[in-house]
């Protein structure tokens, strides 16, 4: 059956009915033994089939089986079905255009513990599988090499047992001179008129046989069909089974739950109603007894509140005297200070005085006519600048340079010194700028931009993942 010169052997692929994938067998085995994964079936169980086709794209059998992936995508490690073994062991199907195909499935399998890895075929007109699959191997997406030779025709025997057509609609075949109907009846045309053709006896059995197999083949279709059914059928009552098992089970607890909960509360309330009338009737003496004490207490209290009065007057009045004596000397101490910071100030004034007076005598004196002189020598400043090279400084333009170096550099590239301070940023450490959370960038490699004029502020800082559609807000300012 897998002769290369005559078959190949291909996976397809289905989603809600439909083929969504489509490789070759070869490539199949590279996701088995996990060389690459599909991220389109990550986390997922998708159903499958195993094709093998002859040289005129015709499928000679198939396995519908299911295979799971894991999140990254690759196939699960444990799945293990022979493919090729069921499909030469496989059962009858339809005939999708070289004869009746092998078929395994679920309700057809060789293997009986493999059944559960298969799944069932849809035979219904608008989502027919066998009819995809038919149509897909047909349009050759997979470029398989095919035979040029012209399809010898397929002569359908009397004796032979007709495959049902499985949902699919029926396809025009080469016929032997007899033909032989498919579908709701069968006819011979002999090409005799009238009701008494006259009909052999063999000829009529024959005919006999030939609808005994249709009827066959239509039973067994249909056993297969009431098979896929009941498999449905008990996976959705087992399903269904166990989530209401679930549900009860999940009742019980709460019944039983809320059940003690019951009880419990029932025995605190007894024993809140029992503590609160005990409570009740301490609460009752407790009253009759600070009513008591509070009569008493009433007593002593004005005798005790005079003379804590008198204590306290006398307590206050001692108080404000060593208060105010502590200001007092607090006061002298600041005023001692205040001469002192006084007389300090005055002191650093003669020297800043002096010191300026200083300044003076040696800018006229001393550094700038030394600098004049190097400048009549010839004497040149250069100064490296990344983005402005080599600079030759002036001397009027020595203040402006040691006051601020990057301004003075940012000046020479035509460029602000805000762009240029950006820039070289990115010179030092070439790398995206581009935030991923409040306190995160992108920090990619890119490629370094080494003309400050030429970087763009947004777009040169960015990879190419993060790079803007448009540019519009990132305005270079030049100035002169």
């Amino acid at each position: 059956m897998r002769d290369s010169a005559y078959s190949n052997e291909a996976i397809v692929f289905f989603e809600d009915g439909a083929v969504s994938k489509e490789m070759t067998y070869s490539e199949f085995e590279a996701i088995l033994d996990g060389v690459v994964g599909i991220d389109d079936f990550a986390g997922d169980t998708v159903k499958a089939a195993f094709v093998v086709v002859n040289g005129h794209l015709k499928v000679k059998a198939a396995v519908l089986f299911k295979i799971g992936f894991d999140r990254q995508g690759y196939a699960d490690r444990a799945w293990n079905l022979p493919l090729r073994h069921l499909a030469d062991n496989g059962g009858s199907g339809p005939d999708m255009g070289a004869g009746a195909i092998k078929l395994a499935c679920k309700s057809q399998c060789a293997v009986a513990w493999h059944s559960s890895s298969l799944w069932d075929p849809d035979m219904s007109p608008k989502s027919n599988t066998f009819v995809r699959l038919r149509d897909a191997i047909a349009d050759n997406k997979l470029c398989l090499p095919s035979n040029s030779e012209p399809e010898p025709p397929l002569i359908q025997t009397p004796t032979q047992n007709p495959p049902p057509n499985w949902g699919m609609p029926s396809a025009p075949k080469a016929q032997a001179p007899q033909s032989w109907g498919q579908g709701g009846g069968s006819s011979i045309d002999y090409g005799w008129d009238g009701e008494d053709s006259g009909l052999t006896d063999s000829q009529l059995a024959a005919l006999e046989q030939e609808h005994r197999n249709k009827i066959a083949a239509l039973i067994k279709q249909q056993r297969l069909h009431i098979q896929t059914l009941k498999n449905e059928a008990q996976q959705t009552l087992q399903s269904t089974r166990v989530s209401l098992e679930k549900e009860l089970e999940l009742a019980r607890q709460e019944v039983t739950r809320l059940r003690s909960e019951h009880e419990s509360l029932h025995a605190q309330n007894i024993a809140l109603r029992e503590q609160n009338e005990a409570q009740r009737k301490q609460m009752e003496t407790i009253k009759r007894t600070r009513e008591l004490e509070l009569q008493a207490a009433e007593q002593t209290e004005k005798a005790g509140v005079e003379a804590l009065r008198k204590q306290y007057e006398q307590q206050l009045q001692q108080k404000i005297q060593e208060e105010t004596a502590k200001l007092k000397e607090d006061i002298e101490l600041r005023n001692m200070e205040l001469m002192y910071r006084h007389d300090v100030a005055k002191q650093l004034r003669e020297e800043l005085t002096q010191l300026r007076k200083d300044k003076i005598r040696l800018v006229h004196e001393g550094g700038d006519k030394f600098l004049e002189r190097l400048e009549a020598l010839g004497v040149s400043f250069i100064a490296f600048h990344p983005g402005a090279g080599h600079v030759s400084i002036l001397l009027s333009e020595m203040p402006s340079y040691m006051e601020n170096p990057i301004a003075y550099a940012a000046n020479k590239c035509l460029v602000s010194e805000e762009h240029y301070r950006t820039w070289l940023e990115h010179y030092q450490k070439p790398e995206c700028q581009a935030p991923l959370t409040n306190e995160k960038k992108c920090g990619c490699r890119i490629g370094r931009v080494d003309v400050p004029s030429q970087f763009v502020v947004g777009d040169s800082d960015r990879c190419e993942k993060h790079k803007p559609r448009s540019y519009g807000d990132n305005v270079v300012t030049f100035r002169g």
